[in-house]
């Protein structure tokens, strides 16, 4: 078969199977042997060649095994392979005694070296595997369930073993010999059983090992059965035992050859038995020894009338070894509470306390308290521009800097997300403003100087009013923010009055977008000196059913922060797209652009552009028709907004910085933010016939933005000495009151026929 690049083959489950087969064919001749030797003379050594037979089987499928592993399982299976491989050079020896020598059941010096040699390397195999890594207080309960364990093991073994009542034991150096093997054994299946319940099966499945398990007490049972079994000379236990023992070992090389064939990584399987709930991490099995000991002891008690010395020194052992691994498992446990609830009631990233700690502190506080909370300005932008690593590495330095602020009776929680608090004993309102004061010196993050600034609340109190503060300081910081950035607000009683009706308007906006409340308004954008009408800025309106129109500057700042400015600007896109494709229609390339605002909040969606793209196409509207307006503070770090920003002129739609001069005015903005339009804020027209110095910078403006191709709109324009004055200064168009108020979508079309000239 030519091999295909790029597939894995592996080895076929079939030679494993066929192996474990043969051995149980071996067993079930054994067998056959076993039951007609009791009712029909046969020779002695009648089960020999069956067990010789299984032996050598079991040995093909260790070596299978081995072949189809990992380094240390074949080196595993390797040692388990020299296990049967002495196992049969003993038969062996031990059957040409009896044929050729005497026929004789006593064990012979080098059948018995044999068998020795095979248990210590089956022994070997088991305690040669590896074992996961643990800490010195899990190493210390292990070793204590291995104590018990083997305590247990010991006290079983050396009841049967040792009985006086157990007529097998007599004396000479075969009946040593086999004790030997017996206790080495004996030893080999405890070593199992603790590898595969206790300390983790390692790179061996755990079934196989269990699988194995029971191959190390067939000695001890062949020494027990060897009285009972004496009236069938050929029924010697330790021959009969073999193909029990050889099918055992090709069951679990079966076990381990179906996993490696399947593909799966031994050494990615868990290292102990899977459990489920509480006792995933917990081994039954010293628990299983335990109650093992305590039933022998009970039924020898009974049927004796009393325990012998050993076993009552055994017991007392084993109940102090118990004893010592329970009280370790409640420090265990006790540890394990304390850490759950630290984790539960702190920051995972910073390691201060969380909102949880930080709100069951202050309910148990009557004494004067004083709440401050603060959050950056502008994290999630950094963080985006800087990425998740950076961004994590700033909170914490956030975090540490909040710590300076405050003495060591303060308690400082990190609440949520960039959301810092602090807890001091008396009232010190001015909290909050060194707060805003300690964030003005650049934090250093990653050996680099970043400048973030802070808003926040604070609020004070005593008594009742304590359990109240983290709310009262979270009013006032949004109070804050809604007033701007890097400021402080202390709470008062009109704050709450504000949050409250804030709260009542977001929900009112709500029900006002489904029942369709709001409606826009045009203000035309004219080109001067004709007046003509060349775009219109969509402005929107709110009528609530049966109450006073809400102005926008009540109603926008509520939106933006509740977040319905998303649902609210995607209604207005879509309203003002309609009207513009209409007039498209209507009025053909003379027809009027639409300028739409966006906001800060709306270009951190990156859904806006699909948003736009959408309008557009919905609306049979060509992409030159509208144009987006901005604000320089909403793209000045850059980030996500900037890349919105960027996104929606590749759609070909028309940018415009809205409030020119007002906010950061960094010419470098003009460089990297793809604008098409300057809107020049109403400040700078107010005053144009007044200082020469207004003058020039209006003018400068008008210059920066025809060198760089952009298109200068006067915005404010109330007075016609303005609007010729803005021409003389070369002004080509321009916004204002003194040319129209907003209209109605039905109005446009007479100013568009009526323009206002500017004389």
């Amino acid at each position: 078969m030519v091999p295909i690049e790029g597939l894995v083959t592996r080895p076929s489950l079939r030679p494993a199977t066929a192996v474990l087969a043969l051995t149980a064919v071996w067993l079930l001749v054994a067998v056959a042997f076993g039951v007609a030797g009791v009712l029909m003379p046969v020779p002695a050594w009648l089960l020999w060649p069956s067990a010789i037979g299984a032996t050598g089987t079991a040995m093909l499928a260790c070596r299978i095994a081995a072949a189809t592993g990992q380094p240390v399982i074949s080196a595993f299976w390797r040692r388990i392979t020299a296990t049967m491989v002495w196992l049969c050079v003993g038969s062996v020896l031990q059957l040409g005694h009896r044929l050729f020598i005497a026929d004789t059941e006593e064990l012979t010096p080098a059948a018995g070296a044999c068998f020795a040699v095979a248990a210590a390397f089956g022994m070997m195999a088991v305690v040669r595997l590896p074992h996961p890594r643990r800490t010195w207080r899990a190493g210390v309960a292990t070793g204590l369930d291995m104590a018990i364990v083997v305590t247990a093991a010991a006290i079983v073994f050396s009841h049967f073993l040792w009985s006086a009542d157990n007529p097998a034991i007599g004396g000479g150096a075969a009946t040593a010999a086999f004790l030997m093997i017996v206790m080495i054994a004996g030893s080999a299946a405890v070593a199992a059983v603790i590898k595969a319940g206790v300390t983790g099966a390692g790179p061996v499945l755990a079934p196989a090992l269990w699988t194995l398990t029971p191959i190390g007490l067939l000695s001890p049972a062949a020494w027990i059965l060897t009285p009972v079994l004496a009236p069938w000379p050929h029924l010697d236990p330790s021959v009969a035992s073999l193909p029990v023992a050889s099918l055992l070992v090709s069951a679990a090389a079966w076990v381990q050859a179906r996993t490696n064939t399947s593909g799966r990584a031994a050494a990615a399987q868990p290292t102990i038995v899977r459990r489920h709930g509480a006792w995933r991490s917990i081994s039954v099995v010293p628990y299983l020894a335990v109650a093992a000991v305590a039933t022998m002891l009970t039924v020898v008690t009974v049927r004796n009338g009393y325990l012998s010395s050993g076993l009552a020194c055994g017991s007392v052992v084993l109940t102090v070894l118990v004893v010592t691994r329970q009280l370790l498992a409640l420090l265990d446990n006790a540890v394990l509470l304390d850490r759950l609830d630290s984790q539960a009631n702190h920051d995972d990233l910073t390691g201060l306390p969380n909102r949880r700690l930080f709100t069951s502190t202050l309910a148990r506080r009557t004494a004067p308290t004083t709440v401050a909370v603060c959050d950056l300005d502008g994290f999630a932008a950094l963080n985006d521009q800087l990425g998740d690593e950076t961004g994590d590495a700033l909170l914490r330095a956030a975090a540490e800097r909040v710590g300076t602020v405050t003495g060591r009776d303060a308690v400082v929680a990190r609440l949520l997300g960039d959301e810092f608090g602090l807890l001091v004993p008396g009232g010190d309102t001015l909290l909050a403003e060194r707060l805003v004061l300690a964030f003005r010196t650049p934090l250093r993050v990653d050996s680099r100087d970043l400048l973030v600034t802070v808003t926040a609340g604070v609020a004070t109190g005593a008594g009742d009013e304590v359990p109240d503060l983290l709310r009262r300081a979270e009013v006032a910081l949004q109070a804050a923010k809604y007033t701007g950035a890097d400021r402080s607000r202390e709470h008062s009683g009109a704050l709450d009055a504000t949050a409250q009706h804030h709260a009542e308007l977001a929900a009112a906006l709500r029900r006002g977008l489904e029942l369709g409340e709001f409606r826009l308004l045009y203000q035309p954008i004219v080109e001067l000196p004709s007046g003509a009408v060349t775009g219109v800025e969509a402005l929107v309106r709110w009528q609530p059913t049966d109450k006073p129109i809400v102005s926008p500057a009540e109603f926008i700042p509520v939106a933006e922060h509740s977040g319905l400015i998303i649902d609210l600007g995607a209604w207005i896109l879509d309203q003002a797209c309609a009207d513009a494709a209409a007039w498209q229609r209507g009025h053909g390339p003379s027809g009027p652009r639409v300028n739409i605002n966006v906001s800060a909040r709306q270009l951190l969606d990156p859904d806006l552009p699909g948003l736009v793209a959408s309008a557009l196409h919905r609306h049979g509207l060509d992409p030159d028709r509208i144009t987006i307006e901005i604000t320089e503070t909403a793209v000045f770090a850059g980030g996500a907004a900037l890349e919105t920003v960027r996104e929606l002129r590749e759609l070909g739609v028309g940018l415009a910085l809205d409030d020119f001069g007002t906010g950061h005015s960094s010419l470098t903005l003009l460089r990297t933010c793809p604008v098409t339009t300057l809107k020049v804020d109403k400040s700078f027209i107010d005053d144009l016939n007044g200082t020469a110095e207004q003058e020039a910078i209006a003018s400068s403006l008008s210059t920066i933005a025809s060198t760089l191709g952009l298109r200068a709109v006067a915005e404010g324009v109330e007075t016609r000495d303005q609007a010729d004055r803005l021409h003389a200064l070369g002004y080509r168009y321009a916004q204002g009151y003194y040319f129209a108020r907003p209209v109605p979508a039905a109005d446009i079309a007479a100013l568009l026929a009526d323009p206002v000239p500017v004389p």
